[in-house]
Formats: structure tokens, sequence, C-alpha cells
């Protein structure tokens, strides 16, 4: 039987900058494409890999959503794809912020097989 994952995010494209909150309060910065926006969530492609549970902004242009990682997934030829979820304080909102290059999935959840 095929797998079914539900995607309540609008698929998009744009460089971001993924920055890493260190607990001693360094940081780290590292590039990457905003893959998929939702309220709650959102999905990053990097070369890097980001441990689960990590603190971390994305800087979007002159925007900063900020959130925790949940899963991080390794693709070959492509890279690391960082799911965050996104704090209540910084929920997405397309009036707020519009990624360059977005195409909304529509208010009814898009069912893939996998």
């Amino acid at each position: 039987m095929a797998k079914q994952t539900s995607l309540d995010r609008n698929w998009c494209s744009e460089l971001v900058s993924v920055v890493r909150v260190n607990r001693s309060g360094t940081v780290e910065s590292i590039p990457g494409n905003l893959e998929e926006i939702g309220e709650q969530s959102a999905l990053v492609l990097t070369e890097c890999p980001v441990p689960v549970g990590t603190r971390l902004h994305i800087a979007c242009r002159a925007h900063v959503l900020r959130g925790n990682t949940y899963s991080c997934e390794y693709h070959p030829g492509l890279g690391y794809f960082v799911e965050i979820e996104l704090a209540p304080a910084s929920r997405w909102s397309r009036n707020w912020f519009a990624p360059r290059h977005l195409v909304p999935v529509g208010s009814h959840q898009l069912r893939l097989s996998a």
C-alpha cells in the first residue's frame, strides 16, 4: 500500500539563510533554499545537516522566521531537507511575507502517494 503524506504548506523557492542559535549564544549561518512554507512550518534545503531540536532563524530578505527543527533528511544529489516548526510568535502569513516564487497549494490539502 502506498504511503500517504499530506502537505499543508505552499510550494516556493527563495534563497534564505538558516541561522543556528547555539546554547552558548554563538550563531552559525547556513545558506539554503526555502522549498515549502505554511502558517506553522517550513521546509528548507541545505548542504549541511541541522540536528533535530535545533533552535534557528530563517532569514528571508528583510523577514525572519523563528522555530525549531523537527526533522532533517539527507537526499543524495540534493542535500538535507530540514523541516522547521515555526514558533507561535513567528507564524507565517502571505500578507506578511511572500517568497518570490510562491505556488499556493490552496485551502485543500494535497495528498501524495510515495
